[in-house]
C-alpha cells in the first residue's frame, strides 16, 4: 500500500479551516473547536481555539484570508491560490511540494465540512468557549 506523504499537510490544510472567518457570512464563531481529518485512509484528530481576535482578522475578503492563513501555513509548506469566499463557502488551491488540490470549506456557524480533489476530508464543530 502506497502511503501518501502529503496527508499531514493536506490535514493542516484542513484544520486551518477551522479558523477562518466566523462575521463575514457568520460561517463560525469564537470558540474551541474539535474535528476529524481523514486523508489517504488515516483520520487525524484537531483541536483549535478560535479567539474574537482571530474571528476578527480573519473577518474580511480573500486577501485577509490569505494573510491569516498563510501565518497558519507557511508558503514554505503550501502555496495557496484563488481563495474566493462566498457566503457560507471557502474556497482555495494549495500547492503542497507540488501537488495541488483545490480544499472547498461549507460553514454552518458551529460547524463545517471540508473537502479537497485528492479525497482528504475534514469536519469540526464548535465545542465551546475556549479553555
Amino acid at each position: 500500500m502506497k502511503t501518501n506523504r502529503f496527508a499531514p499537510v493536506l490535514g493542516a490544510l484542513a484544520c486551518a479551516c477551522l479558523v477562518l472567518p466566523a462575521h463575514a457570512a457568520d460561517r463560525m464563531h469564537a470558540g474551541q473547536w474539535a474535528g476529524t481529518t481523514t486523508a489517504a485512509g488515516r483520520t487525524y484528530a484537531s483541536s483549535s481555539c478560535l479567539t474574537a481576535g482571530d474571528a476578527g482578522e480573519m473577518n474580511g475578503d480573500a486577501t485577509s484570508i490569505r494573510a491569516y492563513l498563510e501565518k497558519t501555513i507557511p508558503p514554505s509548506i503550501c502555496k495557496l491560490s484563488d481563495i474566493k469566499a462566498t457566503g457560507d463557502v471557502v474556497s482555495y488551491t494549495a500547492t503542497c511540494r507540488g501537488a495541488s488540490a483545490v480544499v472547498t470549506t461549507s460553514y454552518h456557524g458551529d460547524s463545517f465540512e471540508s473537502a479537497d480533489t485528492k479525497g482528504t476530508r475534514s469536519t469540526g464543530h464548535r465545542v465551546g468557549a475556549c479553555g
